[in-house]
């Protein structure tokens, strides 16, 4: 019979996890909203507007990403091999929303709505 101490300590790791992909969703939302409104405002323009993403923060952003990805990844396959249902499913939306995340940075930052500063 297994402990339920550890499951415990998982599913509180795979919430955690869940809290920083969803923490660092929040500033990924207000550039693209702010994109939106730059695409809404100055639509038909031959000057259109734009926002500005920095190239460095990118990066370091990216890389709290793929911490916070690869460690849901690692707390949903503990969760996996310790039958617990919550920490999975937990660890697995924080898998899903990290990499939501990633990507729309990404596809935000090569869209024709951005423009990189140093």
């Amino acid at each position: 019979m297994q402990s339920r101490e550890p499951n415990k300590a998982l599913s509180i790791a795979s919430v955690a996890a869940l809290v920083a992909a969803v923490a660092l969703s929040v500033p990924v939302a207000e550039r693209l909203i702010a994109a939106i409104w730059q695409w809404y405002k100055f639509a038909g323009y031959s000057d259109a507007g734009y926002i500005t993403l920095s190239l460095r923060t990118g990066l370091l952003f990216s890389g709290l990403l793929a911490a916070t990805l690869g460690s849901a990844l690692w707390f949903n396959r503990l969760a996996k091999r310790r039958a617990a249902p919550f920490a999975k499913s937990m660890s697995s939306l924080a898998v899903w929303v990290a990499a939501a995340v990633l990507a729309t940075y990404w596809l935000l930052g090569m869209s024709g709505l951005n423009a990189w500063r140093a």
